[in-house]
């Protein structure tokens, strides 16, 4: 599946989750990439923390917090983040992949009323 916008960002990692039987709800953020809008999700911070992280920085996935946390790298390294979902099971890495590569090309949302 080509990610092409926020609703098919969204619908995949919903659909992930549920195939893997990880269980977001427990976590300070709960199902965030679900519940925000487009805007708050490219521009905002991960809700539900103490600390001030970026979601995203559309253009650079490799940069972005939640490539990070899927992976267990990065900023989530030796911190009190860890990898997500938490105590797994984890995203393969042909899912990340395919997160990551709608990420480097700056989010597009060319669904308008994608994400509303």
């Amino acid at each position: 599946m080509a990610i092409s916008n926020y609703a098919d960002f969204q619908a995949f990692v919903s659909d992930t989750m549920a195939k893997l039987g990880a269980d977001a709800e427990f976590a300070p953020h709960e199902r965030f990439w679900s519940t925000l809008s487009y805007d708050a999700f490219t521009q905002g911070n991960v809700p539900g923390i103490s600390e001030t992280v970026r979601i995203v920085t559309p253009g650079d996935a490799a940069g972005s917090a939640f490539i990070q946390a899927l992976k267990g790298e990065g900023m989530v390294t030796g911190s009190d983040f860890r990898r997500m979902p938490a105590g797994g099971p984890f995203f393969s890495d042909e899912q990340i992949t395919e997160i990551a590569a709608w990420i480097d090309a700056f989010c597009p949302n060319d669904d308008p009323a994608a994400g509303a």
